[in-house]
């Protein structure tokens, strides 16, 4: 994937903001698999509501995607690339789908921030995913709940 100016940008602002140079190329991603909600929940982010991210452990294993670890820095973007905001990765826990609690619901921060909406939507999700990696859905498979805060601007 090619960066975007504005990645760029904002990874060198906001190192510049702390007195350091930018170390390498800055690390981007989104979230979700859809232009209308990647966009929504870059904006959810940006205006600190969304505060944590589920993956599930299973597409990092089959993918060789690595998993994610507290300390580090990565810039949101939207749909199209344009850097949103940087978000640092403050702690991240295993947990099993069925035991993701309410509080984990809101801190995610999506639709109405409850337990329903957040199973609904993720279930949906995680069907999708892994539909195209010749994975199933097992609502006791293990999930890796990402905690970050916003840390630029």
């Amino acid at each position: 994937m090619t960066l975007k100016d504005s990645v760029k940008q904002m990874w060198i602002a906001y190192h510049s903001s702390l007195g350091l140079a930018a170390p390498g190329e800055p690390i981007a991603d989104l979230f979700c698999d859809n232009e209308k909600d990647a966009n929504e929940l870059a904006d959810l982010v940006n205006k600190g509501i969304k505060r944590a991210t589920t993956s599930a452990l299973w597409f990092f294993e089959k993918t060789g995607s690595k998993i994610p670890k507290s300390g580090e820095i990565f810039v949101v973007t939207d749909w199209a690339g344009n850097a949103v905001c940087i978000v640092k990765t403050i702690k991240v826990s295993i947990i099993p789908f069925n035991e993701i609690t309410e509080e984990h619901a809101y801190i995610e921060g999506e639709g109405d921030r409850s337990l329903a909406y957040w199973r609904r939507v993720h279930i949906i999700f995680y069907n999708n995913q892994f539909e195209k990696i010749g994975l199933n859905f097992n609502e006791s498979m293990p999930i890796a709940f990402e905690e970050f805060e916003r840390v630029f601007p």
